[in-house]
């Protein structure tokens, strides 16, 4: 049985479950008092510890031991373009799955999504629990920053630098995946960003201007695919080189 607590939450001898997690413990998992329970901050830390005291919504867990986990040796971030409806739902939970440092939503111009007044707030608060629902499934000790949704060309601006930037491409010298992360393991990157776009690809600009970031553009052959099942077999494939 496996709970995520944030970091404010955590003391030296107890842990404290409040709103949705609590509400999970109480009514969903149905913990009792002195029940063993595993959790994890989102950080690197985890705990092994029981229930101490249930209220209506808050559960107070005592710690036995913590342990802090390293950060993976190799920083994966996804830059993504959003599509629409529930595909970007399935990006972030399978992205935090295989284990991805960051995830920044990006809009390009042939996105089909459309922020609603609250700026993406909504999206936000949605991926956010995505994510740790995954990481509470699959054991994961880390949980990637997800970024506001920004347009692609306010992000190219600030662009943090990366030791090796990748791009989904349609175009003719596009390279093999597959011979590009073959050059690129003699190098050791300890920092890789790829960056997926839409259906259809970045327009020509944008393309232009990831290009001029150093960014190497990566074909997956043959076959086009969607942006979402292009996403998830660029991050298996750079864990399984790298991770």
């Amino acid at each position: 049985m496996r709970c995520f607590i944030p970091a404010s939450e955590w003391s030296a001898s107890g842990l404290i479950a409040r709103d949705d997690e609590a509400h999970h413990l109480i009514h969903v998992l149905r913990v009792e008092p002195g029940q063993p329970i595993k959790a994890f901050d989102g950080a690197g830390r985890s705990a092994s510890a029981e229930i101490d005291l249930i209220q209506k919504h808050r559960v107070e867990m005592r710690v036995l031991q913590q342990r802090e986990h390293p950060r993976p040796s190799v920083a994966i971030t996804l830059i993504q373009a959003v599509p629409r409806e529930q595909k970007m739902d399935i990006v972030i939970q399978k992205a935090v799955e295989l284990g991805v440092t960051a995830i920044i939503p990006v809009l390009t111009r042939h996105s089909l999504l459309r922020l609603h007044k609250d700026g993406g707030e909504s999206k936000q608060a949605r991926w956010d629990k995505i994510a740790i629902n995954a990481a509470k499934q699959c054991g994961s000790f880390w949980l990637p920053e997800i970024a506001p949704v920004q347009p692609l060309d306010e992000f190219i601006k600030a662009m943090p630098r990366f030791d090796l930037l990748l791009t989904c491409s349609l175009e003719p010298d596009a390279l093999p995946l597959k011979e590009v992360l073959q050059s690129a393991k003699s190098q050791s990157p300890k920092s890789i960003a790829f960056l997926v776009g839409p259906e259809g690809d970045l327009n020509q600009e944008e393309r232009a201007a990831v290009r001029r970031l150093g960014a190497r553009p990566v074909s997956f052959g043959e076959l086009v695919l969607r942006t979402e099942t292009a996403a998830l077999y660029a991050l298996s494939v750079l864990k399984y080189e790298f991770c």
